[in-house]
C-alpha cells in the first residue's frame, strides 16, 4: 500500500549523508528533511519507494536536546551546512559514530579502532576557498538545499571574509556570461578570484577587476576557467600558501584549478596525523598515490629517503613538481597517471616502505589495491573523504594480509556532512 499523504510521529535517530533525519514508521524507514537525531516530529510521507520513504516535516513535537538556535540566516536554505542547528559537539560525535559504523557495517570490523574524532576550537571563517553560483541576470549567490535556487550568502559563518566582499563586488559590477565565481586565499594574505564561463571574450571584465581589487587588501591573481582551458587576466597565475605540520612547514603555489584543502588548521591536524603514522625514521621510500600537488608527500619528504608521487591531472603534477624546487626538495619526484596504471607500467618493480593513498571519493580501483599489496609495504596510510568507499578498501586490505591498526577522523568541514580521516594499515606478521 502507498503510504503517501499520510501524517507520521516520527522519532529521529540518524542523520543522512543528504543531510536528512532519519526514523522508523512501522518498521519502514523515512528521511525526513529538516529533522535531527533527538526531535521527535509530525512528518508527512512524500514518497513511498518500498523499501523506504521521504516525508517533510510538518511540526516538531519535541525538540532535541542537541538542536541549537540558527547562528546563520539562511540555516535551512543554503546547501552548505546541513548541520548547523546540531551543537557542534553533537555534530562531532554523529560524524564519529558514522565513520564507526561504516567500518563496522561496511567494513566487517567488529570492533573498529576508532579513535576520537580531531576537531576545531573555533570552527569559523575557516573555508580558503568558496565558489559562487551566478544566475544569467548577474545575480550572485549560494545553491539552496538540493536545488539550483540561490539564496543570500551574506553572514556566511564559514568562509573567509575577504570572500563576501569580493561576491559584493561581483553582485555591483556583474559581466554576463559567468557561470560560477571562487574565491580563494592563500596564507600570505593574497586573494584569488576565478572566473567560471565558456566564454572566453566577456564584456565590463575591466570594471569588476577594479571593483574586486578595491574589495581587498591584496588582490593578486584573476583568472578567466573553461574547463581545462585556464587564461590569467590579472596579476600572477597562483598565490602563495604554507602548510604547516608536526614535522615540517612547506610553502606551496595555488592556481585556480588546484585540488588543496580548504581549511588550513585542520589540514595541519590531517597531516600530522599522516606523517605520525607514516613512522618515518629518514630511510623510508613513501610511494605517494593520488599526490594531487603533492602536498602530503612534500611534507613527510624532509624525514624520508625518497618520495614518489602519482597524480593523473597534469597541472597537479606539474604544480607539485614546482613545489618541489620552492621548498628545495630535491628527493621527490612526480609522474602523471592514473594511480592503477602507472605504478604497473612506468613504475614496475618499485618498492616502497610507505605508502600513502588519497583517492577520491570513489576511493581506490581493485586493480590499484591489488598493487599496493603486491609492493608490500610495511604501512599504508590512507587518508579518505568517504566513509563509505574507505571502509571498502580497508576490508580488501585487510583480506590481503594487512591489519586496521588506527582511523582518526578529522573534522575538516565544520557543521557540514563532509567527513574525512586518516587511517594506518600495517603488514601482518606470519605467525610460526
Amino acid at each position: 500500500m502507498d503510504r503517501a499523504g499520510e501524517q507520521i510521529e516520527l522519532y529521529i535517530t540518524d542523520v543522512s549523508t543528504q543531510g536528512e533525519g532519519i526514523g522508523k514508521a512501522g518498521g519502514l524507514a523515512v528521511f525526513a528533511s529538516g529533522a535531527l537525531p533527538g526531535d521527535t516530529v509530525l512528518a508527512e510521507i512524500t514518497e513511498d519507494k518500498g523499501r523506504f520513504a521521504k516525508a517533510k516535516v510538518l511540526e516538531i513535537l519535541q525538540a532535541s536536546p542537541d538542536r541549537v538556535p540558527a547562528d546563520c540566516p539562511n540555516a535551512g536554505k543554503c546547501g552548505g551546512c546541513a548541520l548547523r542547528e546540531l551543537s557542534y559537539a553533537a555534530g562531532l560525535r554523529w560524524k564519529e559514530s558514522y565513520v564507526r559504523g561504516a567500518l563496522r557495517r561496511i567494513g566487517g570490523f567488529e570492533t573498529p579502532p576508532v579513535q576520537p574524532i580531531r576537531g576545531m576550537e573555533h570552527p569559523y571563517d575557516y573555508r580558503n576557498k568558496v565558489e559562487f553560483a551566478v544566475e544569467k541576470g548577474g545575480r550572485i549567490g549560494f545553491y539552496g538545499a538540493g536545488s539550483h535556487a540561490l539564496c543570500d550568502y551574506h553572514n556566511c559563518l564559514i568562509a573567509f571574509p575577504e570572500a563576501i566582499a569580493m561576491a559584493d563586488a561581483f553582485a555591483e559590477n556583474p559581466v554576463k556570461g559567468v557561470k560560477q565565481m571562487v574565491f580563494r586565499r592563500g596564507s600570505s594574505g593574497q586573494t584569488m578570484a576565478v572566473i567560471h564561463s565558456d566564454k572566453q571574450k566577456l564584456t565590463h571584465l575591466e570594471d569588476l577587476i577594479y571593483a574586486l581589487d578595491e574589495a581587498v587588501e591584496d588582490l593578486s591573481s584573476v583568472c578567466w576557467v573553461d574547463g581545462p582551458k585556464m587564461q590569467v587576466l590579472a596579476g600572477a597565475p597562483v598565490i602563495e600558501d604554507t602548510i604547516i605540520t608536526d614535522l615540517s612547514t612547506i610553502k606551496v603555489e595555488v592556481g585556480p584549478q588546484s585540488f588543496y584543502q580548504v581549511n588550513p588548521s585542520q589540514t595541519t591536524v590531517l597531516y600530522s596525523l599522516a606523517q605520525q603514522y607514516a613512522e618515518l625514521t629518514g630511510s623510508e621510500s613513501v610511494l605517494d598515490l593520488y599526490c594531487g600537488a603533492g602536498s602530503i608527500g612534500l611534507s613527510m619528504a624532509e624525514h624520508c629517503r625518497r618520495v614518489i608521487g602519482v597524480e593523473s591531472v597534469k597541472p597537479a603534477v606539474i604544480a607539485a613538481n614546482r613545489n618541489a624546487v620552492i621548498n628545495g626538495i630535491v628527493n621527490a619526484e612526480f609522474v602523471c597517471g592514473k594511480a592503477e596504471e602507472v605504478v604497473d607500467t612506468k613504475l614496475q618493480g618499485v618498492k616502497a616502505d610507505v605508502v600513502v593513498l588519497d583517492p577520491p571519493r570513489a576511493g581506490c580501483k581493485p586493480q590499484l589495491l591489488d598493487t599496493v599489496v603486491a609492493i608490500a609495504p610495511e604501512r599504508i596510510v590512507y587518508v579518505s573523504c568517504n566513509p563509505a568507499t574507505l571502509a571498502r578498501d580497508l576490508k580488501i586490505l585487510c583480506e590481503k594480509g594487512y591489519e586496521l591498526a588506527e582511523c582518526t577522523p578529522v573534522d575538516m568541514f565544520p557543521f557540514t556532512l563532509g567527513i574525512e580521516s586518516v587511517s594506518l594499515l600495517v603488514k601482518k606478521r606470519e605467525t610460526q
